[in-house]
């Protein structure tokens, strides 16, 4: 069980995320999560037994408002886990696989507004400078090209994507294929109204890249929320064109 799930579940009490989540879990052999907008000032031990099971620890960032919250949850038969820093935006962790080693995870709740993100960039910055694998997963409440967007207004490289491109490329983080549907949420509306737009991603630094060349991100059915789960598996074996895909950005990092 090595696999890294991602979810802004709007709303951890929901029962029918609780059960989407559990389903999920063993489908997909999961030993991380990293939950979002939990909409929780508290959560305690029975909560997280209802929600996952009682093999699971957890460390949780509450609500601020109305919207937000976070919660990681860590299967501890199978992973240690230290929480390093914390923010509204984001929970930086150590995560120990045992046959995997150390891992650098950053689960991230972005802010929809663009100068609040400008402290996520810096946040991450600061906390991912060591050389060892790093995953940063989640919703970052902003998309990178027109190719990640598809109703509504049309798409513009403006402020937002722009420093998040910039912060990629400064700090040596990239994106990486994904299987599933195109787009991770849907503002459930319909007609000229309907919003498709991939908010959720997992973006790798190249010392991730070289120990799982094979890595994709699963973009996994929208139950219960308006966001489909992600998810990444560190040891799975992908299709020969993600494979590809991956070593061609290695092979640039390397020239």
């Amino acid at each position: 069980m090595s696999t890294l799930l991602f979810w802004n579940c709007r709303g951890a009490r929901k029962r029918e995320a609780a059960l989407y989540l559990k389903e999920v879990v063993r489908e997909q052999d999961v030993c991380f999560v990293g939950l979002l907008e939990t909409k929780m000032t508290h959560i305690g031990r029975k909560e997280i037994d209802y929600l996952i099971g009682n093999n699971w620890d957890f460390f949780h960032v509450p609500v601020v408002g109305l919207s937000g919250g976070m919660v990681v949850l860590w299967d501890k038969r199978i992973v240690s886990f230290v929480v390093k820093n914390t923010s509204s935006q984001v929970i930086l962790e150590d995560l120990l696989i045992p046959s995997m080693g150390m891992w650098k995870i950053a689960t991230v709740y972005g802010s929809r507004c663009c100068n609040e993100r400008e402290e996520l960039w810096r946040q991450l910055e600061d906390g991912l400078k060591e050389p060892i694998p790093a995953i940063i997963g989640g919703d970052f409440n902003c998309i990178l090209s027109k190719e990640e967007k598809r109703g509504c207004k049309r798409f513009l490289f403006s402020k937002g994507p722009r420093e998040m491109k910039q912060f990629m490329s400064k700090s040596d983080f990239h994106d990486v294929r994904s299987i599933g549907p195109k787009y991770t949420w849907c503002n459930n509306k319909e007609g000229t109204s309907q919003i498709w737009e991939r908010l959720d991603r997992c973006l790798l630094n190249s010392i991730a890249l070289q120990r799982i060349p094979t890595a994709m991100t699963r973009h996994l059915a929208r139950v219960a929320s308006d966001h489909s789960p992600i998810a990444i598996k560190l040891d799975g074996k992908i299709q020969v064109k993600g494979i590809i895909s991956n070593l061609k950005i290695l092979g640039g990092l390397i020239q």
